[in-house]
């Protein structure tokens, strides 16, 4: 589980949105839109934070190699790198 640092860090990381609350909605490095109170969830805006470089590749928790990514998105990367 990420700490609330690292989840911070992913979602100020994400982009966002023209004309929506930048503090509620974000769009992660795919372009899905995400909703913040939605951490952790399966539904179609739910999120969680994905090291781009997993760390079973050599990845880091640092805050340059998090990201937002949807849930559904994160489950297809797994640990796929790049992806």
């Amino acid at each position: 589980m990420a700490t609330q640092k690292q989840k911070d860090a992913a979602w100020n990381a994400a982009r966002p949105i023209r004309g929506k609350n930048p503090n509620l909605f974000r769009r992660d490095a795919k372009g899905n839109e995400i909703y913040k109170p939605a951490y952790g969830t399966q539904g179609a805006k739910g999120w969680e934070v994905d090291h781009k470089r997993p760390k079973s590749k050599g990845g880091s928790n640092a805050a340059r190699n998090l990201q937002a990514l949807q849930t559904q998105e994160n489950r297809r990367k797994g640990n796929q790198y790049p992806y």
